[in-house]
């Protein structure tokens, strides 16, 4: 006796699923499904008429970016090797110091020749603008050495 009311649960249960499944092949389900999306269909498309008659909006250019660097501004150049160096901070500010890129080429009548004998290299630390983040730039005796602030 305690089977029958399981059963006629798990039928009443069942019972909405079978009637949804057979609603859902219904000519009344179709056509309510059809008005719907064309409904639907028609309201986007008059939005999109409505949209379409606005006159457009002008968004103003973005302000001109500041321009990048600056004019180089030199804060210390070395020239020599690993035993022996002197300081060719005033020759390199004579080369480039103002200017937005430079180069020069190294050699001992920047201040002497430190380390007679020795492989020498020039390294300069320098700043675009005011303020901006140091940048060095190396180059070994006989070669060019190249300051850039164009970016």
């Amino acid at each position: 006796m305690r089977l029958a009311p399981l059963l006629a649960a798990a039928a009443i249960a069942a019972l909405p699923a079978t009637l949804a499944a057979q609603g859902r092949d219904s000519d009344d389900y179709r056509d309510g499904y059809r008005r719907g999306y064309d409904d639907g269909f028609a309201a986007g498309y008059r939005k999109a008429l409505e949209e379409g008659s606005r006159p457009p909006v002008t968004v103003a250019p973005p302000p001109p970016m500041p321009r990048p660097g600056g004019p180089i501004n030199i804060t210390r150049a070395v020239y020599g090797s690993t035993s022996r160096s002197c300081d060719a901070t005033d020759y390199a500010r004579r080369q480039a110091q103002g200017r937005m890129s430079a180069s020069f080429e190294v050699t001992n009548t920047m201040c002497g020749d430190p380390a007679k004998g020795d492989r020498k290299e020039l390294e300069v630390t320098y700043v675009c603008g005011r303020g901006g983040p140091a940048k060095t730039a190396s180059a070994r005796e006989h070669r060019s050495v190249y300051l850039d602030c164009t970016n």
